[in-house]
C-alpha cells in the first residue's frame, strides 16, 4: 500500500517538474537501467507497471527511519563489498515467485555519466532464477539530480525501455554471469543512441 502512494505521487511530482517522458515500456522483470543519480530507482519504478524491488546499498540503511521508509517501498539492503550472497539469495527468492527486482548492472552510480564496468550478479540472479532482463537508459537524471548536488534541477528526463532479454538457465558460472551482464549494458548502450 505505502509503495503505490509513494510511488504514485512521486510519479505526478517527476512528470510535472521534470516533464518524465516513458518511452516503450514493456512486461515485468529484472529491471537493469543505467545508473547516474540517485533519482534512477524512482524514475526506473515509474516506468513498469508493477510493483518493483529494490536493492539498495547498506549504507542507506542506518538512518533507521530512512531505512523503514526504504523497507516500505521494497528496498533491500545489498553490502557492495564483495558478495552479498544473503541479499542475492533474497533477490533470487523475489524472482522465483514472480516479483520484480530492479539492479544496477553496474552497480554503482557514474562519476561522469559513462558507463561503468558490468558486473556479474544481474547475470547471477537472471541465470538462477529463470527471469527476463528488461534493459533501460535513464536519459537527464544526471543533469536533474548530479552526484554532490542536493536539491534537483527541472530538467527533462526521458527513460527509454528496451526488449526483453531471455536468458538460458541451463549454463551457470562466472564467465557465463559476466557474458549476461556485459550484454545487458550493450542493450543499455544501443539505447542511448
Amino acid at each position: 500500500m505505502t509503495y503505490y502512494i509513494f510511488r504514485n505521487i512521486l510519479k505526478l511530482l517527476f512528470k510535472i517538474f521534470f516533464r518524465l517522458n516513458i518511452v516503450g515500456a514493456e512486461g515485468p522483470l529484472i529491471v537493469a537501467p543505467n545508473h547516474t543519480s540517485f533519482l534512477d530507482p524512482l524514475i526506473a519504478g515509474f516506468a513498469v507497471p508493477r510493483e518493483l524491488n529494490f536493492m539498495a546499498r547498506s549504507s542507506l540503511f542506518r538512518n533507521k527511519i530512512f531505512g523503514k521508509m526504504l523497507t516500505s517501498v521494497n528496498a533491500f539492503s545489498l553490502k557492495r563489498e564483495g558478495a552479498d550472497l544473503g541479499a542475492m539469495r533474497l533477490a533470487i527468492d523475489k524472482l522465483c515467485h514472480g516479483k520484480a527486482v530492479l539492479i544496477f548492472p553496474e552497480g554503482t552510480r557514474s562519476k561522469d555519466g559513462s558507463f561503468g564496468t558490468p558486473r556479474a550478479g544481474i547475470g547471477l540472479l537472471a541465470a538462477s532464477s529463470g527471469a527476463t532482463i528488461l534493459p533501460c537508459y535513464i536519459k537527464g537524471s544526471r543533469e536533474s539530480l548530479p552526484k554532490g548536488a542536493i536539491f534537483p534541477r527541472l530538467k527533462k528526463i526521458t527513460v527509454y525501455v528496451g526488449k526483453p532479454l531471455r536468458i538460458n538457465k541451463s549454463s551457470s558460472g562466472k564467465e557465463y554471469y559476466m557474458q549476461i551482464a556485459e550484454n545487458t549494458m550493450a542493450e543499455i548502450s544501443a539505447l542511448r543512441k
